[in-house]
Order: C-alpha cells, then sequence, then structure tokens
C-alpha cells in the first residue's frame, strides 16, 4: 500500500483486498500482551526488548543506517516461513493465483518473520494483507488492538491493504515495524524499510489501522 497515495487511488495487488466486514476478533488480548505462540523473536531482533524508531523515521535497506538483522530471510526467518518460496520469492512480483508470497509484496515479507498458515475462502494462503486480521482470528489465532514486539500489524483501506513485523513499542504505544512495500512502494528493491509509527496509526490517512495478530491462541510464548 502506498502511504502517499489519495483514499480513492488504485493499488497494486498483492499486499490485501478491501474487507468491508464486522471482525468477531477471536482471542483477543489487551494492551501490553506481547506476542505468543511463534517463535521467539530472539535471532529477529538485536534485543528482547525489541527496536525502536522515532515516529515517521524511516530507514531504507541498502542504506548505512539499515540494520542486518531487518533483512529478509535470514537463516531463522527462513525457517519460520510457511511457504520456501517466501524467501526465494518469484521471478514476478505479481503472479496471478500464485500458491505463495510474491516477492516485495508486504504479506512477503512478513512471511520471512513469522508463520502463516491461514487461508482465503478460496483455498489460497495467506490471502492479501488486509484480509490477514479476520482471517487469522477465523483459524484460532490471537489478535487485538495494541502493539506488541513480534506481533503482525494489519492495516485496511480501500485498495490491498497492508502488513507489518512489529520490532518495538513504546510505553506509550507508539510502534516500529519492518516492511516492505510502502517506504519502497511498487514494490522496489530492495523492498524492506523500517518505519516508526504513532499510537493508534497506520502513517497514512489512506490506511486505517484494523489490528495486531500475536500468535496461535493459547499456545505458549515462543513456542
Amino acid at each position: 500500500m502506498n502511504p502517499l497515495k489519495g483514499i480513492g487511488g488504485i493499488v497494486l495487488a498483492g499486499c490485501a483486498v478491501p474487507l468491508l466486514l464486522t471482525l468477531c476478533l477471536v482471542g483477543t488480548i489487551g494492551a501490553g500482551a506481547a506476542a505468543a505462540g511463534w517463535p521467539s523473536v530472539t535471532g529477529l531482533l538485536p534485543t528482547p526488548g525489541g527496536f525502536m524508531l522515532p515516529v515517521g523515521r524511516v530507514i531504507l535497506a541498502g542504506t548505512p543506517s539499515f540494520p542486518a538483522w531487518a533483512a529478509p530471510c535470514g537463516a531463522e526467518p527462513g525457517a519460520l516461513a510457511m511457504d520456501p518460496s517466501a524467501c526465494t520469492g518469484h521471478p514476478d512480483p505479481y503472479p496471478y493465483s500464485y500458491q505463495g508470497f510474491a516477492t516485495g509484496q508486504c504479506t512477503w515479507y512478513v512471511a520471512t518473520r513469522r508463520l502463516v498458515t491461514w487461508r482465503t475462502a478460496a483455498g489460497l494462503l495467506g490471502g492479501n494483507g488486509g484480509q490477514w486480521l479476520a482471517l487469522a482470528a477465523q483459524a484460532g489465532y490471537a489478535v487485538g488492538s495494541s502493539p506488541a514486539v513480534g506481533a503482525i500489524a494489519v492495516f485496511t483501506d480501500q485498495g490491498d491493504g497492508h502488513v507489518a513485523f512489529v520490532v518495538g513499542v513504546t510505553a506509550d504505544g507508539d510502534y516500529t515495524v519492518a516492511e516492505s512495500n510502502w517506504s519502497l512502494y511498487g514494490p522496489v528493491a530492495p523492498y524492506v524499510a523500517l518505519r516508526g509509527v504513532e499510537a493508534d496509526g497506520t502513517g497514512s490517512q489512506a490506511e486505517q489501522l484494523a489490528g495486531f495478530i500475536y500468535g496461535p491462541a493459547g499456545a505458549p510464548e515462543g513456542a
């Protein structure tokens, strides 16, 4: 999703689909909760407490200040991905009905961080990013409205929406995400960026914060 586009604009497919529905958030957990049920964020972040940027600050992949741990497809993230192609990518960044995650899309990057198992009604793995909160909740994942380190942030809009991996949270609720196809929209290589986001916001007037996916409900943290 392009953070600069107007609300009525067109979004290229791959990050999310418009999903106008009322969510019954299965396994909702409260503020300050940690993402649970996925492998520990150890190895995905430089410190257990996460990594924070000031709101509005962006660090692009390929620049000297971009940390190596945020690059997609390291040894541990590769093991976390549901579909091995999430790390190798696909030669076409916009494949039609591709069973996996298209290179450079927001869903692709998050799938190199977290195991994605939910499917759309048509049986497609993951689905577009704007669908992820509802689909994950339906699949039994814990979801809610508060950011947590290791969680997946889900944004919705009038297009395909967006997902991002939460890498840091302040006491005030501001959070930092690692993501693709936002600051380097297109997607444009090298795809990934880190970005500071205000509490309860997305960094774009065209995007709404739908919520956060914490992990399989009932699973112990770091399992």
